[in-house]
């Protein structure tokens, strides 16, 4: 058998090599074929847990939607990462569950911890949540604690039935370290959030942990507002998009970090917050008597401010309440049509017309008793000067203040809860077109050829200008979801509004007018 040649014998050992390389690197690839193609899989396994107002189900023309602030949050995430997130109604436990055993891929609003970690990877945080322990409204017996670790000894100290949601971990040491050693305590764990509030008051548990939004959410659906409380301790925490380590690729999770860093920071998430999670705590200073006050002073400060003008110009009874009405609910009506409110609270309330009509009645019985009796001297036309005719107008001025400081905060709400956006445009316009609107609309009816809010008295101004500052502190303070912020910015712009409509008067401040 003839030798091969040494060039030959050379060609066909590179062959060689080359062959064993193509095999090595197709071993190499089919070893990791699965990672690699995890890589470029644009579709991920989640679900959704009923949690308003972050996910909830709606149903329109017999078609069920998943609707909130973490759905539309993740949509605009995974679509920016160029993934697809599909999934249907999944408890929260069994979502976790699913995470852990490999048949679900990702979760939303995950807290992260050290057993979790153990078998998801998760993102960078993408919201802030504060977790609130809920009370009935008289239950005092917690109130000494002032951190996490004295409310934990209260509970075991008086054997407290605590209340958690499956599966849900508020983002505390303390707390977790305790629900983990009551696991087979008789307490109640397997709620969800509108049983919790329920049982919470029925008597059957003694508190509950939940997000404070959705605490929010849930006692005005259930109309229990003002029987529960939130507790002064409050734990907030960041929450996370939860990955199964072994499904997603972490090239995948870079994706996602990427596109939440983007939606933090061009405001996408201010936006989506504004609509849904914002409101909800705005309301919750809407519900706070004080704030009922305001709006009710409003309404009485306007209604006198017309009263005095029917009697000072003689109108009869029912034009006095045409003159009362116009100011004190007109401006609201207009306001609501305008905005496309779903309801016009003028009309859904009978408190607002009850007041200008007992008003004029009242108000027209005592100054015709009062007339009887010689008292109320009224100065003539031709006495401008004189003491009555200057507490007359001064009078008018205080009470229209009033109604304008007091609405001036009622149409920036009104702009916020209707969705009237940029808020720094419509909340001002809101606030004039409530506070003012009304006033002209009187002056009108009346004939009066000098209307003071349109020529050169300083009126709307004030309400545009309050309003607006009012319109970018709450377009600031949707960041923190901070009720009580919201509560100070609200107070802060009433009397700003009035001490700035006084000063106005005081110095004779006048608008510019064309000449």
């Amino acid at each position: 058998m003839p030798f091969d040649s040494p060039l030959r014998v050379g060609t066909r050992l590179r062959e060689l090599a080359l062959a064993l390389t193509v095999l090595r690197l197709a071993a190499v690839w089919l070893a990791t074929w699965p990672q690699f193609a995890l890589a470029e899989d644009r579709v991920l396994n989640g679900g959704w847990t009923e949690f308003p107002p972050y996910s909830y189900q709606t149903t329109s023309h017999g078609i069920a939607r998943w609707e909130g602030f973490d759905v539309e949050l993740l949509e605009v995430i995974s679509k920016r990462a160029g993934v697809l997130v599909v999934g249907d109604e999944t408890p929260w436990d069994e979502h976790v569950a699913g995470i852990r055993d490999g048949t679900l891929d990702i979760a939303p609003h995950a807290v992260l911890t050290a057993e979790r970690q153990a078998f998801a990877t998760f993102s960078i945080p993408y919201r802030t949540e504060t977790m609130v322990l809920v009370l009935r409204k008289d239950d005092t017996r917690y109130d000494s604690a002032t951190t996490t670790e004295e409310l934990v000894d209260l509970f075991e100290n008086r054997r407290a039935r605590i209340g958690f949601e499956p599966g849900v971990e508020v983002p505390d040491f303390h707390v977790r370290r305790y629900a983990a050693a009551q696991r087979n305590a008789p307490f109640i764990e397997s709620m969800r959030g509108f049983d919790l509030t329920r049982a919470l008051i029925g008597g059957e548990i003694d508190a509950f942990w939940a997000d404070r939004v959705e605490i929010a959410y849930l006692a005005d659906a259930l109309e229990v507002t003002g029987q529960i409380k939130e507790h002064q301790v409050k734990v907030t925490g960041s929450l996370h998009l939860m990955f199964n380590s072994k499904n997603v690729h972490p090239q995948t999770i870079i994706r996602f970090n990427r596109a939440i860093e983007s939606v933090l920071n061009d405001g996408t998430f201010h936006d989506i917050n504004v609509r849904y999670s914002f409101p909800i705590l705005v309301s919750l200073s809407l519900d706070q008597l004080w704030f009922r006050m305001v709006d009710l002073l409003g309404t009485v400060a306007f209604a006198i401010s017309g009263l005095l003008l029917a009697y000072r110009y003689h109108y009869d009874i029912f034009g006095a309440m045409v003159l009362a009405a116009l100011p004190a609910i007109g401006g609201g009506i207009v306001r609501d049509l305008i905005s496309g409110r779903g309801e016009v609270a003028a009309l859904q309330d009978p408190i607002y017309i009850s007041i200008v009509v007992g008003l004029v009645v009242g108000g027209f019985a005592l100054i015709r008793i009062a007339e009887l009796l010689g008292g109320l001297p009224l100065a003539s036309d031709n006495t401008a000067n004189s003491i009555s005719q200057r507490l007359f107008f001064s009078s008018v001025q205080l009470f229209d203040a009033i109604g304008l400081a007091a609405f001036t905060v009622t149409g920036v709400v009104v702009a916020l809860l209707t969705f009237s956006q940029p808020l720094w445009i419509w909340g001002p316009i809101l606030a004039a077109l409530t506070a003012a609107g009304g006033g002209i609309l009187r002056d009108i009816t009346r004939s009066d050829p000098e209307i003071p809010a349109l020529k050169g008295e300083l009126y709307p101004e004030v309400a545009l200008l309050w309003g607006f500052i009012l319109s970018l502190f709450l377009s600031w303070e949707a960041r923190l979801l901070e009720p009580n912020h919201i509560g100070i910015g609200i107070l802060v712009t009433f009397f700003g509004a009035l001490v700035t409509r006084l000063l106005v008067i005081y110095f004779k401040i006048k608008s510019p007018r064309f000449a």
